[in-house]
C-alpha cells in the first residue's frame, strides 16, 4: 500500500506525468467523439460515398500537412527551449514566423486546390467530386493552421488547455457531423469536415493570445533566426510532404487497381487505427517538449525515452488485444457493404503498435536536430510501401487488405532504421566520454 502511495505521489510531482495526464484526456474525449461521428458517417454514408468522403478527407488533409511547412514540430521545439531559457522575445519571434509561413503556404495551396479542383478529381477517377474539393478547400488552410497552433501550445506546455479545445472540438465535430450528414449526405459531411477545424482554430488562437499578451512584441522579425527556423523546418516539411505523397498514391492506387469499396475498407480500418494510436499521437508532442528541454542531458533523454517506450507499447497493445477480439462485432456495426473489414481491422490496429514505437524515437531525433536522417529514413520506407502496394494490387484482389499488410511491413522496416541510428549515436556519445 504505501509503495503504491509512493509512486502516485512521485507521479503527481512529475512534469511529464502532468503534461502526459492533460495530453490524454483531451485526446481521448476528441478522438473518441470523432470516432463515433465517423461511424454515424459512414453509416448513412455506405461504403462507397464513404471511400469516396475518406478521398477528399485524405487529400486535403494530407495536402495540409505539408502546407504547414514543418512548423508544428518547430514551434514546439524552439518555444520549448526559449521557455527555459526565459528568452520571451525568442518566444513571440517563433510564433509569428510559424503563424505567417503557414498561412502563406496553406493560402497558396488552398488556391491551387481550388482552381485545379476538376483536374484532381479526374486524376481521382471521380470527376463528380469536384465541387466537394472546391468546398473544402478552405480545410487545407485551417488544418495547417491547428498543426502549428497545436505545436505552439506544446511548446508552452498548454496541454490541459489544449485538452479542453480539443473536448470543444469534438464535441462540435460529432454535432456538426451528425446533423449535416443526416440531411445534406455527402456534401454536408464535408462541410462538417471543414467547419470543424475552423472552429478548432479560433479556441486555438485565443489561447495562444493568452499565453503572449504578457510579453512584449519586437519591432520587426528577426531575420537571422527565421532563417534558422526554416533551415529547422525544411527536411520536416519534406518529411510532412513525403507522408502526404504516399498516403495520396496508395489512395490512387487502391482506386486504379480496386474500387471505392476497398478503399470505404481501408479507410474505415485506418479510423480505428487512429484511435488505438490516440495515446502516443496525444504524447508526440509531450515527448519533443520534454526531449528538447533537457537536449544536452543524455542520462534525463534516456530516462524519458524509456517511460514513453514502455507507454506507448502498453498504451497500444492493451486496445489492439480488446479491438481484435470485437472485430467481427465492428464489422457488423458499420454494416453489409463493409464486409471483409475484420482481417483488414486486424493488421492495421497491429500496425499501430509499429507505429507507436517509432513515432517516440522520431521525437527523440527531430530534439537532437536529426531531420535529414528522418526523411531518408522515410524516403526509403514510402519508396518500398509503393512499390510494393502497385506490384500487389495490381496482381491480386483484396487491395484494402493488401495495402494494410504492406504498410506494416513498411513500419516494421522505419522502425528497424531508427533503432540501428539510436544505438550508434549512443555509442558515438559513450565513446567520446573520458
Amino acid at each position: 500500500m504505501s509503495s503504491a502511495v509512493t509512486i502516485m505521489s512521485r507521479l503527481k510531482q512529475s512534469q511529464l506525468f502532468k503534461d502526459s495526464f492533460w495530453a490524454l484526456v483531451g485526446s481521448a474525449i476528441g478522438k473518441g467523439l470523432s470516432l463515433i461521428a465517423g461511424i454515424v458517417v459512414a453509416r448513412l454514408l455506405g461504403s462507397e460515398a464513404y471511400g469516396e468522403y475518406g478521398t477528399i478527407k485524405n487529400t486535403l488533409l494530407m495536402i495540409a500537412i505539408f502546407s504547414s511547412m514543418g512548423l508544428g514540430y518547430s514551434a514546439t521545439k524552439f518555444i520549448a527551449e526559449n521557455l527555459s531559457a526565459n528568452n520571451l522575445q525568442r518566444i513571440i519571434q517563433t510564433h509569428r514566423i510559424a503563424t505567417r509561413i503557414t498561412l502563406v503556404v496553406s493560402g497558396v495551396i488552398s488556391i491551387l486546390v481550388l482552381v485545379a479542383s476538376n483536374i484532381i478529381a479526374i486524376w481521382l477517377e471521380a470527376p463528380h467530386l469536384s465541387p466537394a474539393l472546391r468546398i473544402s478547400a478552405i480545410a487545407v488552410i485551417f488544418n495547417a493552421l491547428n498543426t502549428t497552433q497545436t505545436g505552439e501550445l506544446a511548446g508552452f506546455g498548454a496541454y490541459r488547455k489544449l485538452a479542453i479545445n480539443n473536448t470543444w472540438t469534438g464535441i462540435f465535430t460529432f454535432i456538426s457531423s451528425l446533423i449535416l450528414t443526416y440531411y445534406n449526405g455527402f456534401y454536408g459531411a464535408i462541410i462538417a469536415l471543414t467547419i470543424s477545424l475552423i472552429f478548432n482554430a479560433i479556441l486555438n488562437q485565443r489561447t495562444i493570445r493568452s499565453y503572449l499578451k504578457q510579453i512584449t512584441p519586437p519591432c520587426n522579425i528577426d531575420r537571422v533566426y527565421s532563417k534558422e527556423i526554416i533551415k529547422f523546418s525544411l527536411p520536416i516539411a519534406l518529411q510532412e510532404s513525403l507522408y502526404a505523397i504516399t498516403n495520396w498514391l496508395s489512395i490512387y492506387i487502391l482506386i486504379k487497381f480496386a474500387n471505392y469499396t476497398e478503399l470505404g475498407l481501408y479507410s474505415a480500418a485506418i479510423q480505428w487505427m487512429a484511435v488505438v494510436l490516440f495515446i502516443p499521437g496525444a504524447l508526440r508532442n509531450v515527448a519533443l517538449s520534454h526531449f528538447s528541454s533537457v537536449n544536452n542531458d543524455c542520462t534525463q533523454t534516456d530516462k524519458i525515452l524509456k517511460r514513453l517506450m514502455l507507454v506507448n507499447f502498453i498504451s497500444t497493445f492493451v486496445p489492439f488485444i480488446v479491438i481484435c477480439i470485437m472485430s467481427g462485432w465492428i464489422e457488423s456495426v458499420y454494416g453489409v457493404s463493409f464486409n471483409g473489414l475484420q482481417e483488414v481491422l486486424n493488421i492495421c490496429v497491429f500496425t499501430a503498435i509499429i507505429s507507436s514505437l517509432t513515432n517516440v524515437l522520431t521525437q527523440e531525433f527531430i530534439s537532437q536536430g536529426q531531420n535529414w536522417f528522418l526523411f531518408i529514413s522515410r524516403l526509403i520506407r514510402d519508396i518500398t510501401i509503393l512499390i510494393l502496394l502497385c506490384c500487389a494490387v495490381s496482381t491480386y484482389s483484396g487491395g484494402a487488405l493488401l495495402c494494410a499488410t504492406i504498410s506494416l511491413f513498411g513500419q516494421s522496416l522505419y522502425l528497424f532504421l531508427l533503432l540501428i541510428k539510436y544505438h550508434h549515436i549512443r555509442n558515438v556519445q559513450q565513446n567520446s566520454i573520458p
